[in-house]
């Protein structure tokens, strides 16, 4: 059995840039921040902008600290086991929900 010679990729010269389609965006409700830069402008809506912005409520600073000191300090310890058990719990818990 002989495996042919392959030709090699060729890198990308230049990206084109594709002309935008202004009646398909005046469709989405805009009325969140205007976000630009130099070749590309974002608008975000208020939810989205909402989600972006950070909360003291989603992260524990003290709680992530102390993880940080621990990894620094090389004094972690993790329980695989507690791990793998609650992956294969959720693991079941989405074929279960898939299976319906």
């Amino acid at each position: 059995m002989s495996i042919e010679r392959t030709q090699p990729l060729l890198a990308i010269a230049a990206v084109q840039q594709r002309p935008t389609n202004e009646s398909a965006q005046g469709t989405r409700k805009t009325s969140g921040v205007t976000l630009q830069s130099s070749d590309a402008q974002v608008k975000l809506s208020e939810a989205q902008t909402k989600l972006v912005q950070p909360s003291s409520q989603d992260i524990n600073i003290q709680k992530v600290q102390k993880l940080k000191e621990a990894i620094a300090q090389g004094t972690l310890k993790m329980n695989s086991g507690r791990i793998a058990d609650a992956l294969l719990k959720e693991a079941a818990e989405n074929f279960q929900h898939y299976k319906k």
